[in-house]
């Protein structure tokens, strides 16, 4: 599974193809498109695109009112959007969710999320924390809406650059030797929000998650249909874009079971085009899958480590160029004029595999006219060159330009290239990649003087991957503590507060409680004061006068002298 046929690097990918959100993510559903559709999130192409098939197209927020909708169609939705999308489909209608995964591989390699960032303050529900679902919290909320039917499919190397789509069938094992990393892998090369330098490990990445069988889980993004009522059956394991071309050349390439193996099928995403083009006819063929890994790997693993040689790279090379010579020219010896068939201007090392012992070219897309065997050898070196992501430092005073190291390794295939030859070949390279693309491509001398194997960095510090991970990871868990520490400090804050608060009351309760028996035995002293004036008004006028001078009296005289009075005897 080649992610393309021309040869144009990862650095050359037009920026256009990273935009917002790419429609080719919505084409496994492009059956429930046809009727009326809502559409939030979308971008005004997308809304374009989606009106040429469908009956009608509305636009709006997660708040419309509108309802009875064939479709609905949301892209990077709010936790809020569902409720009010379900609600719009009329019985048995389809919504259509895309939408990064919170738990994206590609933002763990890079370091945007990091490893602990992945599972950070998320609890696997669609929006939640403004954070994006996970594959189970998508799951279950679309389930909780009443949307049980559902077909999920996970584009590479995200929803807003798709090349490659694998359904959830695709992801299963043993089907038939399929291998969904390669797809995985293949497009990590060309990951719209990772760094050129950082995506060989995603790449890397891409492949043990497959083999993890963990695909899903890390997926950059999902793209699913729920429903209430039944789905459509599709027994299709993945789809493959590759990169835009000229529309005539546009095309999606299926793999879908056939009996006890795969049928891998294109099919022009413009069928009423042309597929012939100035001499360059693209036949989009159907074959038989075939597993394996490209020759093309095998390069990379010999310019991995360090001290690798144009020996090494010209051993590499004659085994391509023998398979080439054995089917294609029937063993014969090749010169740069000879004539080859137009059919074999995809026998590059990335289209080379081998079974049973055997070689084999798949992917025998393009057909030209005139195409000579120096034109084939200087086509295939540099598109395995240009593939090589990282390398590792070469043996000494071997150069890193691909002008010498594309001559130096035709030299030692017995097939020099002189100036003249070579400007003529990349001149016919160019005209091919422009009329593939359908837009101006550099091929000469100068861009392959100037065009350097990326050599890995940090070479003197074999560790310092390690050790930039391990710098990360501490990054991590010192932010983590500080945010711990703060929330300790705020929680202590908070105590110290109440408890100066509890203080308060205390002080107060105390004050209350002085200030009650004050006013207690005021009340107490003021009662007795009533009572004495009450019985006072009760004695007899004279016995009241004779008390009176009887106080009088005792306020004058000493204590010794005062007369206690004898009892009253009666008026």
């Amino acid at each position: 599974m080649s992610r393309d046929k021309s040869a144009i690097p990862a650095s050359e990918v037009r920026t256009a193809e990273a935009s917002a959100f790419d429609i080719r993510a919505l084409h496994p559903f492009r059956t429930h498109l046809t009727g009326s559709i809502r559409v939030t999130g979308a971008d005004p192409e997308t809304v374009a695109a989606l009106r040429e098939t469908a009956l009608s197209v509305a636009t709006g927020d997660a708040s419309s009112s509108e309802t009875g909708f064939d479709a609905v169609v949301l892209i990077d939705p709010s936790d809020e959007a569902f409720g009010t999308a379900s609600a719009a489909l009329k019985p048995g209608g389809h919504l259509i969710v895309v939408v990064e995964n919170g738990l994206n591989l590609s933002r763990a390699v890079h370091g945007t999320g990091g490893p602990l960032g992945l599972f950070a303050e998320r609890d696997g529900r669609a929006g939640v924390g403004h954070q994006p679902p996970t594959h189970p919290g998508l799951r279950d909320r679309l389930a909780e809406l009443g949307l049980t039917r559902q077909d999920w499919w996970f584009p590479f190397p995200s929803h807003r650059l798709a090349l490659s789509l694998v359904s959830a069938r695709g992801l299963a094992a043993g089907e038939g030797e399929f291998d969904p990393g390669l797809l995985a892998a293949d497009a990590a090369a060309f990951a719209p929000s990772v760094p050129e330098a950082e995506r060989p490990a995603l790449r890397r990445a891409w492949a043990g998650a497959a083999r993890a069988g963990l695909l899903s889980a890390f997926a950059p993004a999902f793209v699913v249909v729920a429903s209430s009522a039944p789905l459509p059956p599709d027994d299709r394991l993945a789809l493959h874009f590759g990169h835009r071309r000229r529309a005539a050349f546009d095309k999606v390439v299926s793999f879908a079971p056939c009996g006890d193996g795969i049928r891998v099928s294109r099919t022009p995403l413009h069928p009423g085009l042309p597929r012939t083009v100035e001499g360059v006819t693209n036949r989009f063929p159907d074959e038989t899958y075939i597993p394996g890994v490209p020759w093309q790997a095998a390069l990379r693993t010999r310019m991995a480590g360090d001290g690798w040689t144009l020996a090494d790279l010209i051993a590499w090379a004659s085994i391509w160029w023998e398979a080439v010579r054995t089917l294609h020219a029937g063993g014969a010896e090749l010169t740069l004029a000879t004539l080859l068939p137009g059919g074999a201007v995809d026998a590059i090392p990335r289209n080379l595999l081998y079974r049973d012992g055997a070689a084999v070219f798949i992917d025998a897309e393009w057909e030209i006219e005139c195409l000579t065997a120096g034109h084939l050898l200087v086509r295939g070196l540099v598109n395995a060159l240009t593939d090589v992501e990282v390398c590792g430092v070469p043996a000494s005073g071997l150069e890193l330009s691909l002008l010498p190291l594309v001559r130096a390794t035709a030299q030692g295939l017995g097939l020099p290239l002189d100036g003249e030859t070579l400007d003529a070949i990349l001149a016919r390279e160019a005209r091919f990649q422009t009329l593939v693309s359908g837009r101006p491509t550099r091929r000469d001398r100068a861009w392959l003087a100037a065009t350097r194997l990326p050599v890995r960095t940090a070479l003197s510090a074999p560790f310092a991957e390690r050790d930039r991970i391990i710098a990360r990871l501490e990054g991590e868990v010192a932010a983590l503590r500080a945010e711990a520490e703060r929330r300790v400090a705020a929680v202590t804050e908070e105590l110290d507060e109440a408890r100066r608060r509890t203080d308060r009351v205390i002080r107060y309760a105390a004050e209350l409680d002085r200030e009650r028996g004050r006013l207690t035995a005021a009340l107490d002293g003021a009662r007795a004061r009533v009572d004495a004036l009450e019985a006072d008004l009760h004695r007899p006028p004279a016995r009241r006068r004779y008390r009176m001078l009887s106080d009088m009296v005792g306020t004058v005289l000493p204590t010794g002298l005062r007369r206690t009075p004898k009892p009253d005897s009666g008026a």
